[in-house]
């Protein structure tokens, strides 16, 4: 009698470790455990699939329009000086500051007047680090600006 018992009991913790399994399983391939990004119109897995599918050299990546502004993505702090920052510089944009938010900080930049036009403020939000080991940066540009 106790070895059907016993038979049984492990036959329960066989199969709530395969359901168990499973379910860890399906979180892991959904992505789910990763955190939402800060554009809405991709998912966690669409960025990913993004990421893996472009170069890894490629530092900045246009991945979206969404209400007059792009969405770029950018590996590491220093592309964001390369790709944006500077090239920017060169094209008369002059740095002013940040202003640093809770989840990610905006920077300003101001282009002189000229010739009757107005100065021009340009605010570039970048979003920290997204995956935590990765750098994965965000950023929100003005859908007109050049750099």
């Amino acid at each position: 009698m106790q070895k059907k018992i016993k038979i049984i009991e492990d036959r329960k913790a066989f199969i709530l470790a395969i359901g168990l399994l499973i379910i860890i399983w399906i979180f892991f391939s959904n992505y789910w455990h990763y955190p939402s990004p800060p554009i809405d119109s991709l998912t966690a897995k669409e960025v990913i699939r993004i990421l893996e599918e472009e170069d890894s050299e490629s530092g900045l990546m246009k991945i979206a329009t969404e209400n007059d502004f792009d969405w770029y993505i950018c590996k590491g702090i220093s592309c964001i000086d390369e790709e944006i920052f500077f090239p920017l510089s060169d094209r008369g944009w002059h740095k002013q500051g940040s202003i640093d938010k809770q989840d990610y900080y905006v920077q300003t930049f101001t282009k002189d007047q000229f010739a009757g036009n107005l100065g021009t403020t340009l605010k570039i939000e970048v979003y920290y680090s997204w995956l935590g080991k990765e750098d994965v940066f965000f950023l929100k540009i003005p859908q007109d600006v050049e750099f």
